[in-house]
């Protein structure tokens, strides 16, 4: 795994906080997993809205809403 050094401004309050934590040659490692983690978050919620997005486009569609009713007589069609 490749690794970068950066150099970050914090809050002192949060730097104090975490100093008191997080022992000193586990910092590096908990910043990275606390980042890797929320990056998943903020992707994952990127991912929704562009979904949502997308839906509602499709929603607005009236061909694509015509061809989806042409289908609904499979939706009803009494399966067990």
């Amino acid at each position: 795994m490749e690794q970068i050094r950066v150099n970050l401004t914090l809050e002192r309050e949060i730097w104090e906080r975490f100093s008191k934590l997080v022992p000193n040659r586990q910092k590096s490692r908990v910043v990275n997993e606390l980042l890797k983690s929320e990056l998943t978050k903020k992707i994952r919620e990127n991912e929704e809205k562009e979904l949502s997005l997308a839906f509602a486009q499709a929603a607005k569609d009236k061909d694509r809403q015509a061809a989806i009713k042409d289908w609904d007589v499979l939706d009803t069609a009494g399966w067990n």
